[in-house]
């Protein structure tokens, strides 16, 4: 891909293998990334090599594949087959942000009942073009771009498994019908686990926090994914549990004295004093100088 065609993007993670592609099985990985664009951004008109799986993270866009149009949005699924001509420009107000791999089987040396076989046969049948994601198929691409950029001991292992699932649930969002969603006992204890392990992030890590999408990204899920199940447990967006610990903090310092409230506001990421000041009079009814006055004047 060519970040010099039309606008600049925001940031652009690509691992390109294309000379000497690796391989995990019958997959070899081609190249995997995650781009977000400023909006008018086009890709640049190129020919697929390999098949390309893309899931649309946020903002929306139009794809073009040998001249078709296919508008796209936030928690799309794109498919993409060897040959074709392909394009894409993100929408000027909402541009884009999308994960994406590109690959190819090659089954030589591999048994005739490799259980990928059939689904290089599903993909080859080109059902579709694009396709609502409703499997969670992000948090396996965050894996695999985690596993790439932060190698650990058996990442190699990781990444096979994280690109195989994306072939596996990306063939099941294309083929098979939703059903009627009943949870397992199971699945409920995980996604409340998950819920909790998502508060202790913010209550250990509060300070740390610069941008909300990085607890989606350590975590290896999708913020939309994660912002759902949260309020779905909690009656509260990600967002108003973050704002409701740093008052917290805020009122907290504020009591204490130690800090001044440019130095609250720079600790908790406030982008200038008056972003946190009309925040806290938001909350509060007054600002955090007028609250420190009415500590000291003895009305606590």
């Amino acid at each position: 891909m060519d970040e010099g065609r039309g606008r600049p993007v925001k940031f652009h993670f690509d691992n390109g293998y294309f000379e000497e592609p690796l391989s995990y099985g019958p997959v070899k990985l081609y190249q995997v990334g995650d781009l977000s664009c400023e909006g008018g951004y086009r890709i640049g008109l190129h020919r697929q090599v390999c098949y390309e799986i893309s899931y649309i993270v946020s903002g929306k866009g139009v794809y073009e594949t040998d001249g078709a149009r296919c508008e796209v949005k936030e928690g799309d699924l794109l498919f993409n087959y060897p040959g074709e001509m392909h394009d894409g420009v993100a929408d000027r107000l909402e541009p884009f942000r999308y994960y994406y791999v590109g690959f190819q089987f090659d089954f030589s040396g591999e048994p005739e009942d490799h259980p990928l076989r059939p689904l290089q046969e599903l993909l080859d049948k080109r059902k579709g073009r694009r396709v609502e994601e409703r499997l969670d198929i992000a948090r396996p691409f965050a894996g695999l771009l985690a596993e790439l950029h932060h190698p650990g001991s058996g990442s190699g292992l990781m990444i096979h498994a994280f690109l195989h699932q994306i072939i596996v649930l990306a063939c099941r969002n294309l083929y098979e019908q939703p059903g009627p969603i009943v949870p397992s006992y199971t699945q409920v204890d995980d996604e409340k686990r998950l819920v909790y392990e998502l508060v202790q992030y913010i209550d250990t890590k509060l300070l740390r926090i610069t941008e909300l999408s990085a607890i989606a990204n350590d975590l290896h899920y999708s913020y939309p994914y994660l912002s759902r199940l949260f309020a779905r447990e909690t009656g509260l967006t990600i967002k108003e549990y973050f704002d409701r610990k740093r008052f917290e903090q805020a009122i907290a310092w504020l009591q204490s004295g130690e800090l001044s409230v440019t130095q609250i506001a720079e600790r908790l990421h406030y982008r200038t004093i008056h972003t946190f000041s009309k925040a806290f009079r938001n909350k509060f009814g007054m600002s955090p100088t007028m609250y420190k006055q009415w500590l000291a004047s003895g009305k606590k």
